[in-house]
């Protein structure tokens, strides 16, 4: 066993240059502070069996036989500079019990300051050892922790001149650490335990995570997610199967949305489509029914040109358009309509981290049950949306939603997971900007058929505007 003494002004750069030195093995056998600094004494090559345990520590402690150690003798009490009485008793007792193993006569005991006290941890380079060390009580422990937070010693201060070390005098407030190594051992335990289930886990990701089937792979080209595709794609051999399965569990239409009289707010981020698809909507009754069954309120007063493109169809339709800036104005309106059947309402298109966003909320919330909310949503969007969008419209709360541009997007899946995923039923779907001969009812027949085909030739031929629609030259919400 080779021992070596190392000082420094503290104990953090001590430790680096023990480990430096002897390596990551190197053991602690005793620290203390000297003037200006610390003292340590490290080793490597250790051997614990050497050192008396906790459990027999007072046996050990006794003086041994003087025939072996003449110029051994005991010392008096310990004074109050040496507060690890027991310790130190302990180490003092060592060369005789080392002397009776090896059964030889040479161990002279060394004074109390220079024996190694038996405090045994293992060097590891960490940012807390400078603390542990001025923290923990002395005790034979070892730590082997995964994060490698290192050891803890207590510092051991320079015995007053003259004094000595009572070896057969019990210690005043012994401390019994038995309980330290099955404490260290559950932690140990549950840390392989967890480590073990982690392993599983990500040994079964990799087993789920082989190559996508033919149907998966177009599955996936839609804009269904890989786990999607993966679990629909092993279950059905084509992908009509594979839509008809997913899609006619899952996705709820209805065979005629808005045929009941109420009052109908269609809210969604901007650059949805909204106002096209409120006049759509409107030229759908005034079809069904007659000019004098609807009207149109419009709270879109932020967007330059929103409200003219709004009354420019309205002209065209023949029904009124009235212009709410706050909800006190929205309210007086809907009872200004109160004699129509159906009434819209255009709400305004901001982002949802838009301040104004809570504002609009709030005046579509005071309505209560006596207002259907309808959320437009583009079809072409990424699924961190959609779920970013329904999580704020949700509140309002949403009756259904409208799929409007899929003439625009290449794939569409993404907005029909979402929708089944989320529970939302789909009334309208938009793919044009034709006035109202773009708007459609949806069923899984459509719905299948516009996914199986190629998205350039998925229309029969380019939408042609109608007149109401080329009257209403603003871009739409």
């Amino acid at each position: 066993m080779k021992i070596k003494r190392y000082t420094g002004t503290n104990t953090r750069e001590v430790l680096t240059r023990i480990r430096n030195d002897l390596g990551a093995d190197a053991v602690i056998l005793s620290n203390r502070e000297i003037v200006g600094g610390v003292e340590l004494m490290a080793a490597v090559d250790f051997d614990a069996s050497r050192f008396p345990s906790e459990e027999h520590e007072p046996e050990a402690a006794k003086p041994a036989a003087p025939a072996t150690a003449p110029q051994a003798h005991t010392t008096p009490k310990p004074t109050g500079s040496e507060p690890h009485s027991a310790q130190v008793s302990a180490v003092a007792a060592m060369p005789s019990v080392a002397a009776g193993r090896e059964g030889t006569a040479h161990a002279t005991p060394k004074p109390a300051d220079d024996l190694p006290l038996p405090a045994v941890a293992r060097v590891a380079a960490s940012a807390s050892a400078s603390a542990a060390m001025q923290a923990a009580p002395m005790a034979p422990i070892t730590l082997e922790q995964k994060d490698a937070a290192a050891l803890a010693v207590a510092p051991r201060h320079a015995a007053q001149p003259g004094s000595r070390v009572e070896r057969t005098e019990a210690p005043p407030h012994r401390t019994d650490r038995r309980t330290e190594p099955q404490d260290e051992l559950g932690a140990m335990r549950h840390e392989l335990q967890d480590l073990r289930q982690w392993m599983q886990s990500q040994m079964s990701g990799l087993a789920d995570a082989g190559p996508l089937t033919p149907v998966g792979e177009q599955l996936q080209s839609l804009g269904f997610s890989t786990a999607r595709a993966r679990q629909l794609g092993s279950q059905a051999l084509n992908l009509r199967g594979a839509l008809a399965a997913y899609l006619g569990k899952g996705l709820q239409v209805a065979a005629d949305p808005v045929s009941a009289p109420g009052i109908y707010a269609l809210v969604g981020p901007t650059g949805a489509g909204k106002t096209t698809t409120i006049a759509k909507l409107a030229a759908r009754l005034v079809l069904r029914h007659s000019t004098g069954t609807v009207a149109l309120i419009t709270t879109d007063t932020y967007r330059i040109g929103g409200v003219e493109q709004l009354k420019i169809y309205g002209r065209i339709l023949g029904v009124p358009v009235a212009v709410a800036r706050d909800g006190e104005e929205l309210q007086q309106h809907l009872r200004d309509f109160a004699d129509r059947r159906y009434v819209l309402i255009d709400s305004i298109g901001l982002s949802p981290r838009d301040v104004r966003m809570a504002e609009q909320m709030q005046w579509l919330q005071a309505l209560g049950d006596s207002v259907t909310r309808l959320l437009v949503v583009g079809a072409g969007l990424a699924p961190t949306a959609y779920a970013e969008l329904w999580a704020l419209y949700r509140r309002l709360p949403v009756a259904a939603a409208i799929l409007t541009k899929l003439d625009e997007s290449p794939s569409f899946g993404a907005a029909l997971q979402w929708l089944v995923e989320s529970s939302v039923p789909l009334w309208f779907y938009t793919d044009g900007q034709r006035v109202p001969e773009d708007l459609h009812v949806p069923s899984l027949a459509k719905i299948t058929a516009l996914l199986e085909h190629d998205p350039v030739t998925r229309f029969d031929s380019a939408p042609v505007m109608s007149a109401a629609a080329a009257a209403a030259s603003s871009p739409s919400a």
